[in-house]
């Protein structure tokens, strides 16, 4: 995926970043240290629709193509389900109000390992993101991982998520279960 870039009627900048671009993961990670407010999203339908033309335009597969807006919960969905994550971009995100929330959330886009579905899903966790920005840098996906989450919760009551690289056996489960579920491995 390529970063779009248009300058809107209004003079304001509509830009879809994602993780291919280095310049895009710097403001990314001044974002997650605090040092950047994102982007403004714009709420112009026509300037909505114009973004949501391009992404179609620039989808590289048909799995993009057919499951574009389709993004699900990561962690309600996913948690501990290995995974092979191919790239990631992010949207400034409605739920900071001073509450310690993350100002951005990322849409994720990957393959469960388990059943071979190709999906977008979406995570606002700081860890995570944080972890996928350093993937990014290091030109490491597609990346096998599995969301975890942590069982001892925070001072505040929350229970941290981040990723880590399954262990073999889960893996060759998962992998069992994905083979097990493709009808066209039976021809």
């Amino acid at each position: 995926m390529a970063q779009a870039q248009e300058k809107t009627a209004v003079g304001l900048e509509l830009a879809v970043r994602d993780s291919s671009s280095l310049a895009a993961l710097d403001e990314f990670d001044a974002i997650l240290r605090g040092v950047k407010n994102p982007t403004e999203v714009i709420s112009d339908p026509g300037e909505i629709q114009r973004e949501i033309i391009e992404r179609l335009l620039n989808a590289e597969t048909d799995e993009q193509l057919e499951n574009f807006g389709t993004a699900e919960g990561w962690q309600e969905n996913l948690l501990d389900v290995p995974v092979e994550i191919y790239g990631f971009r992010w949207m400034k995100s409605d739920f900071t109000d001073n509450d310690g929330s993350a100002p951005v959330y990322v849409l994720v886009d990957l393959i469960r390992l388990d059943d071979g579905s190709r999906l977008l899903v979406t995570t606002g966790s700081f860890n995570v993101m944080a972890q996928l920005s350093n993937l990014a840098r290091r030109e490491r996906f597609p990346a096998v991982k599995q969301l975890t989450l942590v069982e001892k919760a925070t001072k505040s009551g929350y229970h941290p998520l981040y990723l880590k690289t399954p262990d073999q056996s889960r893996l060759d489960l998962a992998r069992s279960l994905a083979d097990d579920s493709n009808p066209l491995d039976e021809a």
